[in-house]
């Protein structure tokens, strides 16, 4: 079960104000938060569009 919308709501409120109290920007850090996941995920976006285009099949029936 996902978290309720209280329990959203006091976690980024417990970040803000931590990243507050250290000078840094809540809307940085999620966006570095984000990148960050997108690096991570990356390989699996890249293959799964592939696959959808149909490039994996071409790709792999190459013989170089």
């Amino acid at each position: 079960m996902g978290a309720k919308n209280r329990e959203l709501k006091q976690s980024k409120d417990l970040v803000q104000t931590l990243l507050t109290i250290q000078d840094l920007s809540y809307n940085d850090w999620l966006h570095e938060k984000h990148q960050e996941y997108i690096k991570e995920n990356q390989a699996f976006v890249m293959k799964s569009l592939m696959h959808y285009k149909g490039l994996n099949d071409v790709k792999e029936n190459k013989h170089y």
